[in-house]
């Protein structure tokens, strides 16, 4: 049987970004967004998925993910690479995911990121939100700019990730990285509460919305740079609306009124698959809160005009998802039928309008 190194390098010869362990099936990688199967390994049982795990996991890993039935953490595989794996127990057994985490932190500039997006980290406090479904590229995105902070700026940065997972050289900044025990009241943690009183920037990537954004936007209106990756599939105003949504009906107005005060920019983003290579071709709703957009967020039921807004905004750096397509089209770097998928895939959750009481 092929051990997690062994596994790791044939994932990294086929350019590969995840590997796959299931019961009773053989393992899979995932290369350019299409599953592929290693046939040669044959079929997994429970014993074979359970020993991989071990290979990777300290024993009190092990008991913490035996005991909760589910675990994410991140590894280095004999200096081979790092991988952040999840740990599940499925109905046929043990199920394992992991996710290859490139040896360095990319530049901003291979990103195809929106330029303005760096200037919004360059400068002043506020908040940053970094959106997208799963596998987007998000954390990508803020390790980035954590990075761009790191080589130009003398800043005191604070991370709280779940799980850890890109490691940064020495630079001009201080980072101080924490991964809280559990996503319940982590703001609390003693062990972050003295660093994060003296931090110019906060970054929070991984956790749920309801458990990130009362620190979120407490402590950018404290004057704090704070950079926020939430996990969603729809756009830009509809994650403010569930941002507004998420508090107390007695604290809605005051939230909706600190959002549009201390909100930058945020990101939208998603990664299509090349057509001729095993790249992801990025593509990005971006949003600038000028006091045009400030306005509308901060007013009961105008949410659903920021769309229209950011795409009059071109000029300004604005863009919408659907512009972003329309500019891509004609590149052809991407398949026109999974252009035309992902397109359709919007008018589930992009074209309708918000209710009006947000």
């Amino acid at each position: 049987m092929a051990t997690i190194a062994e596994y790791l390098q044939t994932a990294q010869r086929e350019k590969a970004s995840d590997i796959y362990f299931s019961v009773g099936t053989t393992p899979f990688l995932k290369v350019n967004g299409a599953i592929k199967p290693l046939l040669e390994q044959g079929n997994l049982t429970k014993s074979k998925i359970d020993g991989l795990a071990r290979e990777v996991l300290s024993p009190s890993k092990w008991s913490e993910f035996k005991s909760h039935g589910e675990l994410i953490t991140t590894c280095t595989i004999r200096d081979k690479g790092r991988l952040r794996i999840v740990f599940s127990n499925e109905r046929k057994g043990p199920f394992m995911a992991c996710h290859l985490i490139p040896s360095n932190v990319p530049e901003f500039e291979s990103l195809g990121l929106p330029h303005h997006l760096l200037k919004m980290v360059s400068f002043g406090s506020g908040l940053i939100l970094i959106i997208g479904p799963a596998k987007s590229g998000k954390t990508t995105t803020l390790e980035s700019l954590i990075q761009h902070i790191n080589e130009t700026s003398e800043k005191s940065v604070a991370t709280i990730e779940m799980p850890l997972e890109y490691k940064h050289s020495t630079g001009k900044s201080l980072i101080e990285r924490f991964q809280p025990l559990n996503t319940v009241s982590w703001f609390d943690l003693k062990t972050m509460g003295s660093f994060l009183k003296t931090v110019d920037v906060m970054v929070i990537d991984g956790l749920p919305l309801e458990e990130t954004i009362s620190p979120a936007l407490s402590s950018a209106a404290e004057g704090l740079l704070v950079l926020v990756s939430l996990e969603t599939n729809g756009g830009i105003a509809e994650i403010l609306a569930r941002i507004i949504q998420t508090a107390s009906s007695k604290e809605r107005e005051y939230r909706r009124m600190l959002l549009a005060r201390v909100l930058k920019c945020a990101v939208w983003q998603h990664l299509l698959p090349a057509k001729n290579s095993s790249q992801r071709i990025p593509l990005f709703e971006f949003l600038l809160n000028d006091p045009v957009t400030s306005s509308l967020i901060g007013q009961k039921g105008k949410l659903h005009l920021l769309r229209p807004t950011m795409a009059a905004g071109r000029g300004s750096g604005m863009q919408t998802m659907h512009q972003a397509i329309e500019i891509l089209k004609p590149q052809y770097v991407v398949q026109p039928e999974v252009l035309d998928a992902f397109e359709h895939e919007l008018l589930h959750y992009y074209v309708s309008p918000l209710k009006a009481n947000f």
